[in-house]
């Protein structure tokens, strides 16, 4: 995340993703009482709110097409171009 290495939204994906599994699996697979109530509070508390931070950090590391598209100067339209057959220039 500090070298701003795209790889990183792959490993952020799969924490997000084990992060609301496990939640998942630890409330429905606790006994009724203070078992489940500590479960619940574990999910919305702790596991959810990094499994959520997981996840913007994901987005935030995706490569941006913009960033890496160069500008078009001649302000044509490639597949207009292509399926007509007419070039402005």
């Amino acid at each position: 995340m500090l070298r701003r290495d795209p790889r990183s939204c792959f490993t952020a994906t799969a924490t997000a993703s084990l992060l609301v599994v496990d939640a998942w699996f630890d409330v429905t697979a606790s006994q009724p009482g203070p078992e489940l109530a500590t479960a619940v509070v574990m999910a919305v508390c702790a596991e959810l709110p990094m499994a959520a931070l997981c996840t913007v950090l994901a987005v935030r590391a995706l490569p941006s097409r913009t960033r890496d598209k160069a500008p078009d100067t001649d302000r044509s339209d490639p597949q207009v171009n292509a399926a007509t057959g007419f070039s402005p220039k």
